[in-house]
Order: C-alpha cells, then structure tokens, then sequence
C-alpha cells in the first residue's frame, strides 16, 4: 500500500521539498503520494508538474497533486486532509515571508530588523496552528512536522494541545553545514544542541551553538561554520532545508532508521542530535551531556533570538520587548499561549498598519 504526504504551501521550502522527494530512492517510498495543499493554485500545480516529471525521468513513482486550500482556514484544511487521509503532514507555509525586507520594505520590515525574527513567531504559528487543529479532526493519526521557525513554534503548538512530531531546519542546516566542513559520510558521530540563531554567528561567542565529534567537544565551530554563514544567501538556503525535510519525512513515512538533527522534537525549544526510527524520533545527546543541559541552553538562546514559550507562556526577549513596547504595549512582553489566536489578530493590525509606512 502507497504511502501518502501532505505539505501545505507553495513557496520556496514547499518546492525545494516536493523536487527532492520526487527522485528519493528511500526503501519503501515508491508509489508515494504528495497532495501539495496552497492557496496559490498555479504555483501549486506549477510544484507538482516538475515534481512528476523528475519523479518519471528518475525512474521513481512518486505522484504530485495540487489541491486549492486557504491554509489558515482549520475548516478548509480538514476538509482536505480528510479527502486523503495522510499517514504524514508537512508544513511549509506560514503568514510571514522572509523575503518581504528586501521585496516589499516598510515600517513593518523596519521593526522586524530592530526587533529580531522573535517577534514574527504569531505569523509563523498561524498555519501550524491551523493544521494542527485540522489533523485532529481528520486524520490525527498522521504525524506533523513544521518547518517554520521550529525552533518556537512547536512549543507554543505543543502549549496548545496540538502534537508534534518535530521540526525541519535551523539546527538540521547547522549540522549539515557542519557535516560538509568536517567531510562526514553522514552525521552518526556529529552530535549538535543548537538554535536557528546559530544560522548567524552569534553577538556574543559565548552562545555559539555546541558541537561534539566522536564525543569531544569542538572549540572551532565559529570557524567551521564561517564558509557557510557568509554564503548561504536568502532564498538558495531552503534548497538545504528542502532536501532535509525530505529526507526527514521518508524516514519518519517508512520507518527508516537515521541519525540526523532536528528542531522542535516533541515541542522542545531549539534542535537536537536525534534518531528516527520506527515513525519516532528520540533524542541522542553525547555521553555526558542531559536533556535538562541541552533544553536549557535552548532556552538561553530563544531569549537571545526574541521569543521563548514556556510554561503555557509566550516571552519575548529584551530587544522584542524594547520594539513593541510603545506600539503593541498589550503584548509586548509576551502572552499566553491560550491566547494565541487574539495576539495574533493584534500582530496583523499592528503589521498592517506599518506596512503602509515608509521604512526609516
């Protein structure tokens, strides 16, 4: 019996991910099923139409079908999901656009740079969240994976009810930049506790991410990853994630077993080493080193990167507080994660007001 994945969205992340599964030759993939759920229907179907092309040039027999959705609509999405029933759903789509500062700047985008990527968290929520909800409805046997701003989102998923399987992404980017650096066949003896702040170098070398190799601890991570932070420019870095994600969602699909990283495990703040096998994912931290050591470095650079939820509680850190303060004073320290749906009504009044001014 084939095996059936839905992502939702049509972007970038949404592409790179459909491309890769199309030529994957994972054992027990073939005859895959991706339905490809967005409100853009002809970048949807335009996704779907290289993806079986490839798929047949290759030799593989993975299918691709665009369906037209409102991703933000719980309705919607379960009214879909239900049509398919999935045994997996990715998500790669969220109501904030990363290129936005550069394809449309404002006061908006302004804000977003003082403030620091925390402070889209609402934005980077909403579909998850939608999703979440829908799979619950329709087919909530099926796993979830996010890969938008992992690192936050899938505690305030997980503070909300909505199970998660894990992330894609950010620490899995870092390994991976990592991996090439050290000329690694794969990442079995690499172990990483990072954050998607590590995608920069951080302001202080104190908060680099933590990297073991064959279980001694690496003091030259800065430099290891210097080649990658200075090259990995704006859209092209989803082609790696895209490539992760697949990589990650065959595995969890067919039960593969793989030694990789990943972010958002279970709802954890920040990334981690990790196993997949049997459909599951559990952590594979270096001897010496506890769960509560690596989550509460995480938690460290969460504040660091603007938004940490904990404790049923959204937190912003300093600088988000800082931006928000004399404009969303409501919310500017922060909410509780019960209350996601109201803050982000706030957040989209707030965006769409400063969208309208000039950037200064």
């Amino acid at each position: 019996m084939s095996l059936t994945l839905a992502v939702v969205g049509s972007g970038s992340l949404a592409r790179a991910t459909c491309l890769a599964l199309s030529t994957a030759d994972t054992p027990g993939l073939a005859g895959l099923k991706v339905v490809l759920l967005a409100r853009d229907v002809a970048a949807a179907t335009q996704i779907c139409h290289v993806s079986s092309v490839r798929a047949a040039v290759s030799g593989r027999t993975a299918r691709f079908t665009a369906v037209p959705v409102d991703p933000t609509d719980p309705d919607a999405v379960a009214g879909a999901l239900a049509a398919d029933r999935p045994d997996g759903v990715l998500v790669c789509a969220s109501t904030h656009s990363p290129w936005e500062p550069a394809d449309r700047p404002s006061a908006w985008t302004a804000l977003v740079g003082r403030a620091g990527f925390g402070l889209t968290l609402p934005f980077q929520a909403e579909v998850a969240l939608a999703v979440g909800a829908a799979i619950r409805r329709s087919c909530p046997e099926a796993f979830l994976v996010n890969a938008c701003f992992p690192d936050a989102v899938n505690p305030l998923l997980a503070a909300c009810g909505v199970p998660v399987r894990a992330g894609v992404g950010n620490v899995g980017i870092v390994a991976a930049a990592l991996q090439s650096a050290l000329g690694l066949p794969d990442q079995g003896r690499l172990h990483v506790v990072g954050h998607h702040l590590h995608l920069h170098a951080p302001a202080d070398p104190a908060d680099e991410a933590l990297v073991w190799l064959d279980g001694a601890r690496l003091d030259n991570v800065t430099e290891l990853l210097a080649p990658h932070r200075t090259t990995r420019g704006g859209r092209g870095n989803n082609d790696i994630t895209g490539l992760l994600a697949a990589r990650a969602v065959a595995a969890l699909l067919t039960g593969a077993t793989e030694e990789t990283h990943l972010p958002g495990v279970a709802g954890l703040p920040g990334g981690y080493p990790v196993r997949t096998t049997a459909g599951e994912v559990a952590l594979r931290l270096p001897l010496g080193v506890d769960v509560d050591q690596a989550v509460d470095a995480n938690r460290r650079w969460a504040m660091r990167d603007g938004a940490l939820v904990e404790d049923g509680q959204v937190r912003f850190g300093p600088a988000v507080t800082g931006a928000l303060a004399p404009l969303l004073p409501a919310y500017a320290d922060g909410f509780a994660a019960g209350s996601v749906t109201e803050a982000t009504a706030a957040f989209h009044a707030l965006r769409e007001r400063l969208r309208s001014q000039a950037a200064s």
